[in-house]
């Protein structure tokens, strides 16, 4: 069974001409962009293990239930194009950063 991308509100980016806060400070457990990123990321990829091992199944006719291979197909095509956005975005706004003058 595949284990489902959780999403967790960003922590909001703090002003960079204030003075980093203590860790005690900090909110404990919130999520970072690079703890979401890599959800993304697993994520991604045990959809394309499970699609791969469908496909196989599918093949060798080990298989019972082709509505369950389609949807594990389906959610490794979305799971793979949310990661292929999300990487576009971060580019973008990297980029943007890169070209500001300070």
């Amino acid at each position: 069974m595949m284990n489902p991308v959780k999403f967790q509100p960003l922590q909001p980016l703090q002003n960079p001409f204030e003075p980093p806060k203590p860790q005690s400070e900090q909110k404990v457990g919130a999520p970072t962009f690079l703890d979401v990123y890599k959800s993304i990321v697993g994520g991604a990829a045990a959809t394309q293990e499970q699609k791969s091992q469908d496909m196989l199944d599918l093949m060798l006719g080990d298989v019972d239930d082709l509505e369950r291979i389609q949807s594990n197909i389906t959610k490794a095509q979305i799971s793979l194009e949310l990661l292929v956005n999300v990487r576009n975005v971060t580019l973008e706004a990297y980029n943007e950063i890169i070209k500001m003058s300070i």
